[in-house]
């Protein structure tokens, strides 16, 4: 049964779409169209159920501008909505589309186009583990990437993504010109090319590719480190967490990764169970080798054990501890126990006891996971840490989850909800007026991942019934 407002391809535009991208580039088998619709939106039960029958109509691969160029205006002469995709590798539901159509697989447009004087310029379907290697044998590696970086595309990471390894450092993707400059596809009858420079990129950044297709950008890159992985073990929550905010404050120690774990959420790391004892929280670390004996020492002299070090190797082999950190920690938990889900938060500096609030309010529902990050500047305070967090929450009911949430804003834990598939219902700091203006200047008509971004007033799609409802919708 097709959902509300699903739009068919009409035999005619596949066979136009088939000339212009073979016809082997066109998937219209159920099977395949649907793999295609579909990315991690099952981390959320919400968009789980609110999703689950949402696809496309059918599926073209491109792996050439020109190519897609065809594609898109063929489209939008038929009036067919658009539904871009990378790697799949997102949480929201970004690339499901909610009115049927089209979906562009852009991963066959994955050139590393160049490596030069600390900036890497790709194709959007450019694999972040291409591009770190690419950049490392270079003497450059990225800034910040997600835990999916092994999958994940440039081009998916900068339309969904914020931040990841290396956010320690340098902030998220929206922090200190770390994007210098993306180039959009419109999406009009004869597509044109439109570049955006520095903070004007941000006006596409975590858009969910609703306005405008990412064809190619830039980012700036850092000097390579080497760096050595270390696993810090206490059953002692406090102790170790003044030891890792010490660790995460020095300007002195270089670093990629700060993450905590607490008890129990080690024990769903089932791979690498074997490197720490059960029963304690942990901290992850990627420090610069020439200080790892400095921060071991720390760690012995505080009490705390030194479980597990990963000495540097080029290339990089596993295991990876950032593979189970950010959001790969909640991708391990849901395989353990399929009840978790988890929230997308930020603490303030009195984090301890807000955590100790969420704990005596909501007593064996969430398990804390902190991600330390490079925060935005405060009261003339320059490269502050930030304590970002991934809890994991044992659902029960969507109004428990609301209530979770409401009374995570209440005592001052900011939280941007994954439950929705909306760009501007998700309580990020997007400026959507904007990106609300450049959606009317690069698609006119309405037609790019139509209903994704709520508020845009133009959607020729939408239907009585046809937009899911999330939460607070």
């Amino acid at each position: 049964m097709s959902s509300p407002g699903f739009v068919t391809v009409s035999p005619d535009l596949l066979d136009a779409l088939s000339a212009v991208a073979g016809t082997e580039n066109v998937i219209t088998d159920p099977a395949g169209v649907e793999t295609l619709s579909k990315d991690y939106y099952w981390y959320s039960p919400v968009l789980r159920r609110r999703l689950e029958e949402r696809r496309a109509s059918a599926v073209v691969k491109v792996s050439s501008l020109d190519v897609l160029r065809d594609v898109v205006s063929l489209a939008v002469k038929a009036g067919v909505p658009i539904t871009p995709r990378g790697a799949a590798t997102g949480n929201y539901g970004q690339c499901i589309p909610l009115y049927g159509g089209l979906v562009l697989d852009l991963s066959g447009l994955d050139a590393i186009v160049s490596i030069a004087d600390g900036v890497v310029t790709a194709e959007p379907g450019a694999r972040l583990s291409s591009i770190e290697n690419a950049a490392r044998a270079k003497g450059w590696e990225l800034r910040c990437y997600p835990s999916t970086w092994i999958k994940a595309s440039v081009g998916g990471f900068i339309s969904g993504g914020s931040g990841g390894i290396g956010s320690i450092t340098w902030g998220g993707l929206r922090d200190d010109g770390n994007i210098k400059q993306i180039k959009l596809l419109t999406v009009e009858e004869s597509p044109r090319i439109i570049v955006l420079e520095e903070a004007e990129s941000l006006l596409a950044f975590h858009a969910y590719g609703t306005n405008g297709i990412i064809v190619e950008l830039q980012l700036r890159l850092a000097p390579a480190v080497p760096w050595e992985q270390m696993i810090i073990a206490s059953t002692s929550w406090d102790a170790l967490l003044d030891f890792t905010q010490a660790v995460a404050e020095d300007p002195l120690i270089p670093k990629r990764l700060v993450t905590v774990l607490e008890d129990p959420i080690p024990s769903y790391f089932k791979p690498i169970k074997k490197f720490y004892p059960a029963e304690h929280h942990l901290t992850f670390l990627e420090v610069a080798t020439p200080k790892a004996a400095e921060v071991k020492a720390r760690a012995e002299a505080a009490g705390l054990t030194v479980s597990h070090q990963i000495p540097h190797h080029e290339p990089r082999r596993a295991p990876m501890l950032s593979d189970y950190t950010w959001n790969h920690t909640t991708l391990w938990a849901i395989k353990a126990d399929e009840r978790i889900t988890y929230l997308q938060s930020g603490f303030g500096d009195n984090y301890r006891e807000q955590i100790r609030l969420l704990h005596q309010r909501f007593p064996g529902e969430m398990m804390f996971h902190l991600e330390f990050v490079r925060g935005a500047p405060r009261n003339g305070a320059m490269n502050r840490v930030s304590i970002g967090s991934i809890p994991l929450v044992v659902f029960q009911s969507e109004e428990r989850l609301k209530e979770i949430i409401h009374y995570c804003t209440e005592i001052g834990v900011f939280t941007a909800n994954p439950h929705t598939c909306y760009v501007d219902e998700a309580g990020r700091a997007n400026d959507f007026e904007q990106q609300r203006a450049l959606k009317l200047k690069v698609d006119p008509k309405g037609l790019l991942n139509p209903g994704k971004m709520k508020t845009h007033p133009v959607n020729p799609f939408v239907v009585p019934g046809s937009m899911p409802q999330f939460l607070f919708a």
